[in-house]
């Protein structure tokens, strides 16, 4: 890959944006847009760098990079206009949410597999080796053992990281929630009651913390699904997590109106 195009890939990774290389693998232009010839197309479908060859052809295969872009998905596309013809492979590169977990317990052991499924960088950090192991989180990035303060202090936390605070029987939610209140973290949810965390907040109060920063703290954490189970439990976390990724409501998607429970509709055949 040419130096500047692997430089500006870099650059948008380092940002938590997706880009497309797109490279040339067959083509009959005589000159320009030989094999080996590449183009970077960022997130937003505009070229970043390079250049394949032919005005046509190219925006052809800015159009593919998008709709990869879009799926998350590296292919190989066929493009041709009048008699020039190319084949050019798309690799997406995209960027990895990262969620960090604090506490090793049930909970986030269903917290953590449904984080897996959904493609989450994962990190868990706990002070107890007993359930802090490799064969319970097996995909897990990292498993960070020992002070959960000092440890989410070396822990780089950025717009793209989500924080879940669960530590064993809440012993270590208010030091973890100090630890990264003032990150730029974009969820910090905590599994505890209101009353708990409202003497967490007065807390932070006194020790300066903006208002701004403090609301933005779920609590309870997840999404009211219903149910008791742990994997229930997860089941909402991850789902609110997903809402706030995309700035949306976590309502239903339906039309219709529901108000004491699941509308029953006749159907006239």
């Amino acid at each position: 890959m040419a130096p500047h195009l692997m430089r500006i890939i870099a650059a948008k990774q380092e940002q938590g944006e997706a880009a497309a290389l797109i490279t040339v693998t067959a083509s009959n232009l005589m000159q320009l847009g030989q094999p080996g010839t590449m183009m970077v197309v960022d997130q937003y479908g505009l070229v970043a760098g390079g250049y394949i060859g032919d005005d046509t052809l190219q925006e052809m295969a800015r159009k593919e990079a998008e709709k990869s872009l879009s799926k998350g998905l590296s292919r190989k596309v066929m493009l041709g206009s009048e008699d020039k013809e190319m084949e050019i492979f798309i690799t997406v590169f995209g960027h990895q949410d990262k969620l960090l977990i604090v506490g090793s317990g049930n909970l986030v052991l269903d917290v953590y597999q449904m984080a897996v499924i959904l493609g989450y960088s994962i990190s868990i950090t706990d002070n107890r080796p007993e359930t802090l192991t490799r064969a319970r989180f097996p995909l897990a990035r990292e498993l960070l053992l020992g002070d959960i303060v000092e440890l989410l202090g070396t822990w780089e936390i950025d717009a793209s990281t989500s924080i879940v605070i669960a530590s064993h029987n809440h012993e270590y939610d208010e030091p973890a929630l100090q630890a990264v209140i003032n990150s730029p973290a974009r969820y910090i949810g905590i599994l505890g009651n209101r009353r708990k965390v409202t003497a967490y907040f007065s807390k932070l109060n006194a020790l300066g913390v903006a208002e701004e920063k403090m609301n933005r703290v779920f609590i309870p954490i997840g999404l009211d699904l219903g149910g008791q189970k742990t994997s229930e439990i997860a089941l909402g976390v991850m789902a609110e997590i997903q809402a706030v990724k995309y700035g949306r409501p976590g309502g239903f998607m339906s039309t219709k109106n529901l108000t004491t429970g699941i509308e029953r509709r006749e159907e006239l055949y």
